[in-house]
């Protein structure tokens, strides 16, 4: 059991520190403030505002330097001198791929006047060839000049192998334009081979070149080339088709024996361009049809053709 004296003592023990806290003053809750400030000769007095800076205190500040006078002056090390500006263009400036030189200009492109569809001859000495691929023939051209205004023509053409005529003839040019226009006659005979013999064909070789054993064909010829010197060549040709059939056959059973030669009148008429590609050098587009008279032919056979001329 606790006697009362212990107990007493422990409930006392935790009261001592807050009487020790007691004991001692609070401070003041508005101190005093401290006018040492305004005793004599602690004063700071502000500076006016237009007054004169002191110049001498500026230096004494840490790091401040002095300036050279005298002999030091000239013990200082002298600087490069720096060279005047250059003006520079303006358009070099704004422009750095223009700092580049430029290349001289190079010669004027060499007008092309090779022609073999048209009316425009290649002079005396020159050789021109073509080649051409289309519906319903190929053919092939070659052409040299004997005089400045005449070529003599010699060519092939063939039906994929079912005819094949080989041609013979000459150009003529008459009007002569300048490089602009000419109008010329032309003129081309050859043979006609064919695969198969008249009487086993029907609607074949015969019927769409309106090709007979031989042909002759007479026309005219013109062609008008744009300004520029590789401008498009356009051109004209427009022929007579005299063929003579040395294989006529009987077409109705009364009708007797045929003549051994039989004529046919047709009308080839052709229009396109030459193209340059390069001073001798052009690619050609044909279109036209030939316009038969024959009862036995179409009345009308579209022709189209792509081919190259250059001259050699």
């Amino acid at each position: 059991m606790v006697s009362p004296r212990l107990l007493i003592l422990l409930l006392l023990v935790p009261g001592v520190p807050v009487l020790a806290q007691s004991s001692e003053a609070p401070a003041a809750r508005n101190p005093t403030p401290d006018e040492a400030w305004a005793a004599p000769g602690g004063e700071v007095e502000a500076p006016r505002r237009n007054s004169a800076p002191d110049d001498a205190a500026w230096q004494d500040f840490p790091g401040a330097t002095s300036v050279p006078t005298g002999g030091d002056a000239a013990a200082l090390p002298k600087l490069p001198e720096v060279p005047p500006l250059v003006p520079v263009d303006d358009d070099r400036v704004a422009s750095p791929a223009r700092r580049a030189p430029r290349p001289p200009p190079g010669p004027p492109p060499v007008p092309n006047r090779v022609s073999l569809l048209g009316a425009r001859t290649v002079g005396a000495g020159g050789l021109a060839a073509g080649f051409s691929l289309g519906f319903p023939t190929l053919s092939a051209r070659v052409a040299y000049g004997v005089l400045p205004r005449v070529d003599v023509i010699a060519g092939v053409d063939s039906l994929y192998g079912m005819m094949n005529e080989l041609r013979l003839g000459g150009r003529w040019m008459v009007l002569d334009g300048g490089p602009r226009w000419s109008v010329g006659l032309a003129v081309e005979g050859g043979k006609a081979f064919f695969l198969r013999p008249a009487s086993v064909e029907l609607r074949g070789a015969r019927y769409l070149s309106g090709r007979r054993n031989w042909n002759v064909l007479p026309g005219i010829v013109a062609n008008l080339q744009r300004k520029g010197p590789l401008s498009a060549r356009l051109f004209l040709d427009v022929r007579y088709h005299l063929s003579l059939d040395t294989e006529p056959l009987q077409r109705t059973p009364l009708g007797g024996l045929p003549p051994s030669v039989v004529t046919g009148s047709a009308f080839p008429i052709r229009f396109g361009a030459e193209v340059p590609l390069s001073e001798k050098t052009s690619y050609s587009v044909t279109v036209g049809g030939d316009v038969r008279t024959r009862p036995e032919d179409a009345d009308f056979m579209p022709v189209l053709s792509l081919g190259v001329v250059t001259g050699l």
